[in-house]
């Protein structure tokens, strides 16, 4: 109850609120809450040509695919949010920044886009376009 007008607040989840859960979820490496927030069906498309490219199908690939990236960067994989534009109907775009190294040596740190589509409070689709597809090929080579 708000003493100003004497109704109930509730909290409503919005879309945002989704999407930033999923960017936390994968940068404190929880990824119970991380399933939590993927329909069993939902994808995830990584948009290039290399070894972790195509469609990852279902909650336990995304898991598959997030795990062997964090793997191959031996956990300096990190994706942070710089900017995150909602049309309030399901929809998501996130510029993010994207950056890790290889423990030989090889680092990334670049510009990628993720399109994401909500349904309820799951998301249903990640759609992931890198900024330079021949130095993220090169650098998951």
């Amino acid at each position: 109850m708000t003493a100003s007008t004497g109704t109930a607040r509730t909290a409503t989840i919005t879309d945002v609120d989704v999407v930033r859960a999923v960017f936390g979820a994968f940068a404190s490496g929880d990824l119970a809450a991380l399933s939590d927030l993927l329909h069993v069906g939902a994808t995830w498309h990584h948009r290039n040509d290399d070894r972790l490219g195509g469609i990852h199908r279902g909650v336990d690939a995304i898991i598959a695919y997030l795990t062997e990236s964090a793997r191959l960067t031996a956990g300096t994989l990190h994706a942070e949010p710089q900017s995150v534009m909602a049309d309030g109907q399901g929809h998501v775009a996130v510029l993010v920044r994207l950056s890790a190294s290889r423990p030989d040596g090889r680092t990334m740190d670049g510009p990628q886009v993720v399109l994401v589509t909500v349904e309820g409070s799951r998301v249903r689709a990640i759609e992931q376009f890198v900024g330079d597809p021949a130095a993220v090929a090169a650098f998951w080579t």
